[in-house]
């Protein structure tokens, strides 16, 4: 598979030899995103496509308790739903759950949605060695922690509940992870860090695979009205990335996870895969920028030439550059750093001029719009953006604002590379830069073809969730045909727990899929049709492993259906409940 691989990405590729290993590339094969105005990378990806301005006024329901006559800035990019839980799913009390910071729980949900996503079932996820790496700093929780009004039993979880170190810890155990089990924190750069470290533990035999996640909230406004009182925040409410009008920042909550794994992996795993990790690097720039919390050109620079050096990759070749670019005083830095290592008019872009600045999560929105680009063959432009900062080092047409919505393919061809290859940067404040390189994946390796019929295996703790299935499939074969009708079906065989009540029906066509789908959801307990229940010729070999499936069998599917690959089907319903945060007690 490897040599295939290698084939397939072509001149994007170094050649295997000197720390081959070390520039292998990493696949991402599952993704699941919650950020301002969205929930999930399609509907995220078409606000973005749209232009849309995603801010809200700043959610003051959150802190009653709080003056809000402090609080001038008019917009934030909010979540709508941070409070919400599904406790339930993660076998955790009412009482225990609203202990637990918010940015735990978002967070758990996020990663069980990006490993369905990707196309498994956790029992079947886990038998990879799983690294576990999310990107957090706010603290906000801390403030409830201690002067939220508690009872004796509730303070009993609060030590597990609010403690930072356990956001990553506690998505270890649930899911039965057994690699590295790491919060990482260096600031606005923590989510491209994450990924770093994430990547790198795999490369050196730490872990097989990784779940990557960010997450930001704003659950009390004293980080927002000190952000406002030293003039960061935009006062009107609109940020204006690399524009020399500029106001400032906007801040915004959000909440993200990937799957990772190597594309050797990924391929012999029959994953779908939506981009490519080629390179990855962080540095600090020391002393250098002369403050510690002025980000410094020459060191972001460095760590761009010395990322594409140790991965043999060549910077001209990049096409797009999705930048950190919050509409602040480090714009200029990153263009002058850019200016010196990418090729002459490279274009640059930035997501914050439609969610705001996500702090511990922002890299992650950066990564998820570039894969949406790559999975959609278009990349956003850049909202708000209208006349490029102006410096007498920054030479005119080295950095082009991509301010309208263009074609990878035309990004691509305007540099002369078939691939589309795109960086993502960032920059910490404290010093911490960061720098990713993705790509477009190879084409997926040709498989064995689909037999005449295939199994469609639905399974629940009762009838009940049997029907409800039927009915989320249907109304997701309306919104998306499926790639493949032979994708759907493995996913559901190899990708999905297998409970106790159990459906299944063998179809030749996505019109039957439906048909049988439609005599379920009406709540049809019998056959309806010929093929239903494992019908079938009694030679049938997918008839009789659908047939020992019914019977209670464990029936191994990557043996049985050599066609289809694991596939985004929709996720499991969260069945959430309104978990408040506590009452602040008087002073």
């Amino acid at each position: 598979m490897q040599a295939a691989a290698d084939q397939a990405l072509g001149d994007n590729i170094a050649p295997r030899g000197v720390a081959g290993r070390a520039r292998s590339p990493m696949a991402i094969v599952g993704m699941s995103c919650r950020f301002p105005g969205s929930r999930g990378a399609e509907a995220y990806h078409r606000s973005l496509i749209g232009g849309a301005d995603l801010f809200s006024p700043p959610p003051r329901e959150r802190w009653p308790w709080c003056g809000n006559d402090r609080i001038a800035v008019p917009k934030v990019g909010a979540l709508d739903d941070v409070l919400d839980f599904d406790n339930g799913l993660f076998r955790l009390s009412p009482r225990e759950a609203e202990t637990i910071d918010p940015h735990q729980r978002v967070m758990l949900e996020e990663a069980w949605l990006a490993i369905e996503n990707a196309g498994y079932a956790p029992e079947e996820f886990r038998r990879r060695s799983t690294g576990t790496f999310v990107a957090m700093y706010n603290q906000d929780f801390q403030f409830y922690a201690r002067a939220g009004d508690w009872d004796e039993i509730s303070r009993i979880y609060l030590a597990a509940g609010s403690a930072r170190s356990l956001v990553p810890n506690r998505i270890s155990y649930v899911f039965d992870f057994r690699g590295p089990s790491e919060i990482v924190d260096t600031a606005c750069s923590s989510a491209l860090v994450a990924v770093h470290r994430a990547v790198e533990a795999i490369r050196n035999g730490e872990c097989e695979q990784a779940v990557v996640g960010a997450v930001s909230l704003l659950l009390e406004p004293s980080r927002l009205v000190m952000l406002q009182e030293l003039g960061l925040l935009s006062p009107s409410g609109e940020c204006a990335p690399f524009d020399r009008d500029s106001g400032g920042q906007v801040l915004g909550e959000g909440v993200a996870a990937l799957v990772i794994k190597p594309l050797e992996a990924a391929l012999d795993d029959r994953d779908t895969i939506h981009a490519l990790i080629l390179a990855n690097g962080v540095n600090h720039q020391g002393a250098s920028s002369g403050g510690l919390t002025r980000p410094d050109a020459a060191a972001q620079a460095d760590l761009v030439r010395q990322t594409y050096r140790r991965h043999g990759l060549d910077p001209r070749q990049v096409a797009y550059v999705e930048a950190h670019g919050n509409g602040g005083g480090g714009d200029l830095s990153e263009l002058l750093a850019f200016q010196a290592v990418f090729a002459e008019g490279v274009r640059i872009g930035s997501v914050k001029g439609n969610i705001g600045f996500l702090e511990a999560a922002g890299g992650m929105s950066q990564i998820i719009k570039i894969v949406m680009a790559i999975r959609r063959g278009m990349v956003p432009g850049t909202r708000g953006h209208r006349s490029i900062v102006e410096d007498t080092e920054l030479r005119p047409g080295a950095c082009r604002i991509l301010s309208e919505n263009i074609a990878v393919r035309e990004l691509s061809a305007g540099i002369g590379q078939a691939a589309f290859t795109a960086a993502v940067h960032a920059y910490g404040l404290g010093g911490c830069n960061a720098h990713i390189v993705l790509s477009e994946p190879p084409p997926p390796p040709a498989v064995d073809p689909a037999p005449d019929r295939l199994p469609i295996l639905l399974s629940g703790d009762e009838a009940d969730d049997l029907r409800e299935q039927a009915e989320r499939l249907l109304q997701w074969l309306d919104r998306e045909a499926p790639e493949s009708l032979a994708d759907l079906a493995f996913t559901l065989a190899a990708g999905r727990s297998h409970r106790a009540c159990r459906r299944a029906f063998l179809v030749s066509s996505r019109s039957e899929l439906a048909l049988r789908l439609c005599d379920l959801a009406r709540g049809a307990t019998q056959p309806q049709h010929a093929g239903e229940d494992g019908a079938g010729p009694p030679d049938d070999r997918v008839g009789a492993a659908a047939r020992r499936w019914l019977a209670g069998e464990t029936v191994d599917w990557g043996e049985v259906l050599k066609a289809g690959r694991r596939t985004a089907i929709d996720p499991t319903p969260l069945r959430r409940r309104y978990l408040p945060l506590p009452n602040v007690r008087a002073e």
